[in-house]
């Protein structure tokens, strides 16, 4: 199924943060990933870019070598190993670095074939799904406000301090055991992967606004998802990737 994407990695408007977050786009493989590093003193914007390039270079090398769709089981398996991989590479790299601070990053990736998306992620960067007007977030945070959420249904009832830690992220002792899941996909049905810096700032509603508003236009719907995000504080980086799958035809 053929698709169209749009991306933007924006620093924010806090000017003491650096930008640790980290975006991979493979159109070829339809391969998509977001990546939110964490750990100071630049670890975390190593631990992104490792995440993600490691992930993205052991999915696509496995691809671009197969000449037909693979099984689905075949395809979480691989999605599986990557997020291992990357898990991996974090963990060796924040060994060798000796970083004071635990060197982390989440990553949420979609591989689109045929008409299904493959998404598996770990830690708090989401996606989502639009889909005939309605947009449906397709993971769950792993973080402590969520644990706290599904344990007791009280929303933002985490200890002071402690609702935004999260339960799991790449680069800790492996394994990593990531999320996965399989999502049916139509002609005209737009992903949206994303960092908390744009989910933490703009409520679903206002994410379903502007990606009506902008259309078919994903470069402009990218550009109005980042500026709500900073008009909400711009508090933290902001990495959106939108994908609309299209019609054969379009």
């Amino acid at each position: 199924m053929p698709v169209r994407s749009a991306y933007k990695n924006d620093p924010g408007l806090n000017k003491n943060r650096q930008n640790e977050d980290f975006i991979w786009v493979d159109d070829e493989v339809g391969l998509y990933i977001v990546a939110d590093g964490m750990g100071g003193h630049e670890a975390g914007e190593i631990a992104s870019e490792l995440a993600a390039t490691t992930a993205g270079h052991y999915i696509a090398e496995k691809l671009k070598k197969q000449p037909v769709t693979l099984a689905a089981e075949v395809l979480r398996a691989l999605l599986l190993e990557a997020g291992e991989a990357a898990n991996q590479a974090v963990f060796e790299a924040a060994h060798q670095a000796e970083q004071d601070r635990k060197m982390g990053t989440t990553l949420v990736m979609a591989l689109i074939q045929a008409s299904k998306a493959y998404i598996t992620h770990a830690g708090d960067s989401r996606a989502y799904l639009l889909h005939h007007s309605t947009l449906k977030q397709l993971t769950e945070d792993d973080s402590w406000s969520n644990f706290v959420r599904k344990s007791t249904g009280a929303e933002g009832q985490a200890p002071p301090g402690i609702g935004h830690i999260l339960t799991k992220a790449v680069g800790q002792s492996p394994p990593l055991e990531p999320s996965f899941s399989i999502v049916d996909l139509a002609p005209g049905d737009t992903l949206l992967l994303c960092s908390d810096g744009l989910w933490n700032m703009v409520d679903d509603d206002r994410l379903l606004a502007e990606l009506e508003a902008a259309g078919d236009h994903l470069d402009q719907a990218v550009d109005r998802l980042v500026a709500a995000a900073n008009a909400a504080g711009g508090k933290d980086n902001i990495s959106v990737v939108l994908v609309k799958l299209t019609a054969a035809a379009d």
